[in-house]
């Protein structure tokens, strides 16, 4: 589990569920939190549970030439949840998404993409870049328009 990460709305971290479940104990706490995690992912939740689930702080955070950025920061079992799911989906992800995206299980994608335009504007002095910043922090793009086309590629892990 991650280690000395920022705690979730409700202030649980990491260690929390280390400590609580006894993770490292394969035999005793791990099978209950297991178990736990499997039974969200499966949207068995009660609606108030499944929206303190998904609740997150949404931090303003200043770039650097100026303007905001918004960094949400969400549950920690939510978070715990995703990068499993993550983890058992690698290779799904990793056939189905590049070359479209590098954000999801491809390492060092910010780096790859900055590096790959920097040298495309090195080697062709005429081009320009356009930075268009498509906001979703508030929910401003259809989750289910994503989660269709999802749904449609995804090799039926959704």
């Amino acid at each position: 589990m991650l280690h000395l990460s920022a705690s979730g709305p409700s202030r649980m971290v990491f260690e929390h569920l280390r400590n609580n479940f006894h993770v490292e104990d394969l035999a005793s706490g791990f099978p209950q939190l297991f178990q736990l995690c499997f039974h969200i992912t499966q949207g068995h939740n009660p609606p108030q549970i499944t929206r303190v689930l998904g609740a997150a702080y949404l931090l303003a955070m200043t770039k650097p030439l100026g303007g905001i950025s918004p960094i949400a920061v969400g549950e920690t079992l939510y978070r715990l949840i995703s990068r499993a799911l993550c983890l058992q989906f690698h290779e799904t992800f990793t056939t189905h998404f590049p070359p479209h995206q590098f954000g999801v299980v491809i390492k060092g994608g910010y780096e790859t993409i900055f590096h790959n335009i920097k040298c495309n504007l090195d080697l062709h002095l005429d081009w320009v870049v356009l930075e268009l910043d498509l906001r979703n922090a508030f929910n401003s793009m259809s989750k289910r328009v994503i989660f269709k086309e999802l749904y449609a590629t995804s090799g039926g892990i959704i």
